[in-house]
């Protein structure tokens, strides 16, 4: 049996006011705040639904989840503010042409690697299609938005090339970022911290899932080891294991893939559409 399920068909078994418990993934909760995002519109329509059927619902996250939350939003907003930098320094000289020419030679990093996924989503469906593999009802894997930002690597390039403090009207690195990024950077750890508890046995909330006192780190590295997947996916599937909590909503292939085999009491809930390409990939 799979333990897999898609959106529409939760929502159409959920009961009205039903208890809900949710563990979200970091992707989850990206795309459900970025507009940008491929598969925005997927989850705020997700979380539309279930909230006409009940408010009874509780979110659950990790730590390792909000760690990649925020180094996502860090380099969205890095980038952002690096680019309006530089649009504004053509009419008013606000940085060296040290940093300009620096910021230039990553923007063509960045194009170059958005062309390349564009490339790569075709290719892909083109591969797809000659396998016969019909493709009008399936979630083809999209462009990427973190192609839209700069690499830490890039980001750090630029940085090396500022000086770290104003220099009459040229801009300091720190200056840059405590304008730009400090505030947000905040606003959106709050955001979170609102938005989901955290899945740890000191959380008041949490504690009443564990089903163990503590957790078994190195289960984590086991879940791993089994299937490849990233360390902090597995760091998710191990704290999920620790609980009673049912259900993980997610958007990553790595959770679905790795929870068929590693979390085989736990429910991987993913949009409608993809459920297919998992059903051709794991061959239930």
């Amino acid at each position: 049996m799979a333990n897999r399920i898609g959106f529409r068909e939760f929502l159409k078994k959920l009961q009205k006011e039903q208890d809900v418990q949710l563990i979200l993934d970091a992707n989850v909760i990206i795309a459900y705040r970025d507009k940008n995002h491929k598969d925005h519109d997927t989850i705020r329509e997700f979380f539309g639904g279930l909230n006409k059927i009940t408010k009874n619902v509780s979110l659950f996250t990790s730590v390792t989840t909000k760690a990649e939350f925020l180094e996502y939003y860090r380099r969205k907003t890095i980038t952002e503010a690096i680019l309006q930098l530089y649009k504004v320094n053509k009419t008013q000289k606000i940085i060296s042409d040290t940093v300009k020419q620096e910021i230039e030679n990553q923007i063509r990093n960045r194009n170059l690697r958005q062309k390349r996924e564009v490339e790569k989503q075709e290719q892909f469906e083109k591969i797809l299609e000659s396998q016969s593999v019909d493709t009008t009802e399936m979630d083809i894997e999209g462009f990427s938005i973190d192609a839209n930002y700069f690499k830490d690597s890039e980001i750090k390039s630029i940085k090396k090339s500022f000086r770290a403090k104003n220099v009459q009207e040229e801009k300091g690195w720190l200056a840059f970022c405590s304008v730009m990024l400090m505030e947000r950077i905040h606003s959106y750890e709050k955001l979170l911290d609102e938005l989901c508890h955290y899945l740890t046995t000191r959380d008041e909330v949490s504690q009443k899932y564990f089903t163990k006192k503590d957790v078994e780190w190195r289960m984590a590295t086991q879940i791993c080891g089994e299937t490849g997947m990233g360390y902090s996916d597995a760091m998710i599937l191990n704290m999920a294991n620790h609980t009673t909590i049912e259900t993980i909503l997610t958007l990553d292939f790595d959770l679905v893939y790795g929870g068929h085999f590693s979390a085989e009491t736990k429910v991987l809930l993913t949009p409608t559409d993809r459920l297919k390409n998992y059903k051709i990939i794991l061959r239930d």
